[in-house]
């Protein structure tokens, strides 16, 4: 009796959305170059960039003229230019860093890591390709 009862909900559903298809399909025969129109999120973007860049513009407030600047803000180019000079000195010894003598054995997926990120943009890519550029 069981069986038979779902028998009867699914053919009770199929039948209702074949209606509903023949319906569309109907509809769609009557205005054969009408198309759903697509929205643009352009527009929307722009809006959300503009109201982004003006909060972010209002977030920081800078000092009032008759206090002194934060502590650092008046670099001059002399003390930019020594700290740019240390920068590049020291960046080739901390890419050559030697790893802890116990974690030695995982050098080589170490020398791998780095690369990772640019296989998830590639990645993301292929993804893109696949759904044809949604």
């Amino acid at each position: 009796m069981g069986r038979h009862r779902l028998k009867l909900h699914q053919a009770a559903f199929l039948s209702k959305h074949s209606l509903a298809r023949s319906r569309a399909a109907a509809r769609l025969a009557l205005h054969p170059g009408t198309m759903a129109p697509r929205r643009s999120s352009a527009v929307l973007m722009a809006v959300a960039l503009v109201f982004g860049f003006w909060a972010l513009q209002t977030a920081f407030v800078g000092p009032a003229s008759n206090e002194r600047a934060l502590r650092g803000a008046e670099m001059s180019q002399q003390d930019m230019a020594i700290a740019a000079a240390g920068a590049v000195l020291t960046a080739p010894e901390a890419a050559h860093a030697r790893l802890p003598e116990e974690f030695v054995i995982f050098a080589p997926i170490v020398d791998v890591l780095p690369i990772l990120p640019v296989f998830f943009f590639l990645l993301a890519f292929l993804w893109q390709a696949s759904v044809g550029f949604r």
